[in-house]
């Protein structure tokens, strides 16, 4: 047997493993006073202050035993297969673009909020090895650069090396935030039964290993709140008297609510000497929010300020930039996650600025910063640029919500698509996938019981004419797959490419819309759909906050994409914000968006659906449709937390991308189809 350690102040080193179903394997039995699995639910003592607590050591063993790789020959490449790595029918596999798709052992466990790990040693049986006929395959994803689309090849810096793919037979992460409402400390352990030697085309594998993990966990809970709020409402002041109707209807509905300006924030924040600028501020202050009154839901009010480049409610950008991974490196783009991911798993502050150069998230080829990630609170943002538009959202959530939405019309599912890429030669050349059009249908697949309003390009243009015909219906859920930019949705006839476009669906589009009271939920696969950092200012200005030309790079591209950022809103926040109509709510991207292409590990089911947005959207809608969660930013948070439990890797810039761009314009509380 091999003897390794990972110890935790040694520098761990995250691997990857990407798909749908959860699934555990724990080799002992533990005792729930010591560990809680996946799944279980954590109790946490109410009614008291946070303090510092004392901690208790536990050791756990979890065996594995595999059987010999299975190797198939798929596009003149290998795809390796392990038994136990199944979960049937689907599989684990790390999964990260241009990177080698090799299967994984997933475990993952909920551990007492701010429970460390000191030590992770694991033994295993002697590598054996196994030669390939082809190169192991790797993971597919395209993107349309606005003349044509690409897919994104493999890693040279993998392939080309003589390094073993990944370092580690074993590797774990961890992290803190809200599992199902309860604060949790996180444990992902990835197991891989199976290595790639590239130098040599071969694959070296194990038959068994053991992992010996020794965490410690607090006693008594860390967070010991003075008493409960349920809601924490957060605006610019002369927004304030406008949303006390607001403040009064969740108080009536049993939802616990303070209200506070920015101004008395800045204040109180000021006085304690927490957070070095407003952003900061904030986020010190709905951390002190959980700490006394065990906060659940943050909800932001504002955005810009009218049509101005000025913020009355200021943001946080991100700088996250995987760069090989998509169009171009975008630079920066706004974040609302900044403000919900409060702690780390150990229960530290998490400032997203760990070398303090007041440079945020920063993620590039040379520095990575000290990232969580995982939402603390379950947070939205009301699109209001005015007091107009906080009045309207005021009305439209007290509207929705109280009385139960008529079934006639909330039982309708809207889906939008069509043909998202060209054949990127992951496909037979006579075979032609409308991937969008895929999506849709395992939207439906994932909401039983909803009648879909089918608007898609192979059987029509999809357009101001046959969109609004169908918004107006009415829907309980709206989802829109395809392509975006601030200012439209579109996306293929088939076959895709670069002159086959739908005429699509614009801002402009949306004045025409009827559904009054008949508003979904709106999920959207696309870019820069709720990039709302966009006003009619910029035609002026020239560039973006923060001043960084980075479309310059692109010919062609500058000029196109800056005219969609001249625009009085963006795409979602205008359909959010729209009176007597549109969305009540609306999830899209802040950035570029990315899905998954082909099948690389050839399971029969396209990679679109499996990573990266396409999975962020179809498990938002499964947690409603299937788990039958009715609050909106439980059912956001909690996508995110598990997107965040799969896919998070030492390298995977992409996904952390994913979640921080994934923007809720909407009441993070409100009750789905509303109050009974």
């Amino acid at each position: 047997m091999k003897n390794t350690r990972i110890n935790k102040y040694e520098g761990i080193k995250i691997m990857n493993f990407k798909k749908l179903i959860t699934f555990l394997i724990i080799s002992i039995f533990l005792s729930s006073n010591c560990l809680n699995v996946l799944g279980s639910q954590l109790q946490t003592e109410k009614n008291k202050i946070f303090k510092t607590t004392n901690f208790a050591t536990t050791t756990f063993e979890l065996k594995f035993n595999f059987s010999i790789p299975e190797v198939v020959p798929y596009n003149n490449y290998s795809v390796v297969r392990v038994n136990e790595t199944n979960h049937n029918p689907f599989e684990y596999f790390n999964y990260d673009p241009g990177k080698p798709v090799l299967p994984v052992n997933l475990s993952m466990f909920n551990l007492k909020f701010g429970s460390k790990i000191i030590s992770l040693d694991y033994e295993y049986s002697t590598p054996e090895i196994m030669n390939l006929s082809f190169p192991l395959i790797f993971c597919g994803a395209s993107y349309d650069n606005g003349v044509n689309i690409n897919f994104i090849s493999m890693d040279l810096s993998i392939y080309k090396s003589e390094d073993i793919y990944p370092k580690n037979w074993v590797s774990y992460h961890t992290g803190g935030g809200l599992f199902y409402g309860e604060r949790t400390t996180f444990l992902v352990l990835k197991v891989y039964p199976v290595r790639y030697i590239p130098g040599d085309n071969q694959i070296e594998f194990i038959r068994n290993i053991t992992v010996s993990i020794t965490y410690q966990q607090p006693i008594e809970p860390i967070i010991q709140p003075e008493y409960k709020r349920d809601l924490l409402i957060i605006a610019p002041q002369n927004f304030i008297k406008y949303l006390e109707p607001l403040v009064n209807f969740k108080s009536e509905h049993n939802i616990k609510t303070e209200l506070y300006s920015l101004q008395d924030i800045y204040s109180i924040m000021s006085n304690s000497l927490n957070g070095r600028d407003e952003q900061e501020q904030i986020k010190y202050f709905i951390k002190e929010a959980i700490e006394k009154w065990d906060i659940t839901y943050v909800l932001l009010v504002g955005g810009r300020e009218g049509q101005t480049n000025t913020w009355n409610f200021p943001v946080r950008y991100s700088h996250v930039i995987p760069s090989d991974e998509q169009e171009y490196p975008e630079q920066y783009f706004i974040s609302d996650l900044y403000y919900a991911d409060i702690f780390d798993g150990e229960g530290n502050f998490s400032s997203w600025d760990s070398n303090f150069d007041d440079i945020f998230a920063v993620w590039n080829e040379t520095f990575k910063e000290d990232m969580d990630s995982y939402p603390d609170v379950y947070l939205g943002r009301l699109p209001c640029r005015n007091i107009p538009e906080v009045r309207v959202m005021v009305n439209k959530i007290i509207e929705y919500e109280q009385k139960p939405c008529d079934k006639e019309w909330f039982n309708n599912l809207l889906l939008v698509g069509g043909d998202s890429y060209i054949n990127t030669g992951q496909w037979p050349e006579d075979v032609v996938v409308n991937e969008g059009e895929l999506a849709c249908e395992a939207a439906i697949d994932v909401m039983p019981g909803f009648n879909p309003l089918k608007v898609y390009a192979t059987f029509d243009d999809i357009n101001r004419e046959t969109v609004n015909e169908a918004f107006n219906q009415g829907a309980g859920f709206a989802y829109f797959c395809g392509h975006g930019n601030p200012a439209s949705w579109g996306t293929h006839f088939e076959p895709a490419n670069s002159s086959n476009w739908v005429s699509g669906y614009q801002l402009q589009d949306m004045v025409n819309l009827k559904n009054r009271e008949k508003q979904p939920i709106t999920v959207v696969g696309g870019c820069h759909n709720a990039q709302f950092d966009v006003t009619m200012w910029n035609i002026l200005l020239g560039i973006r906050e923060e001043g960084f030309k980075y479309f310059s790079l692109k010919k062609g591209k500058v000029g196109q994409f800056w005219y969609n950022e001249w625009v009085p809103n963006c795409w979602a926040w205008w359909l959010t914000s729209k009176p007597n109509g549109g969305a009540i709510a609306t999830i899209a991207n802040t950035g570029l968006g990315t899905h998954g292409d082909g099948d690389q590990n050839n399971n029969g089911i396209v990679d679109y659906l499996e990573v990266l947005d396409g999975w962020l959207e179809l498990r938002f809608l499964e947690l409603y449709g299937i788990e039958n969660n009715e609050i909106l930013g439980l059912n956001h948070g909690q996508t995110i937390t598990e997107y965040l439990n799969l896919f998070l890797d030492d390298d995977s810039k992409m996904d952390v991308k994913m979640v921080q761009q994934w923007e809720l314009f909407g009441d993070p509380s409100l009750k789905i189809g509303g109050y009974s």
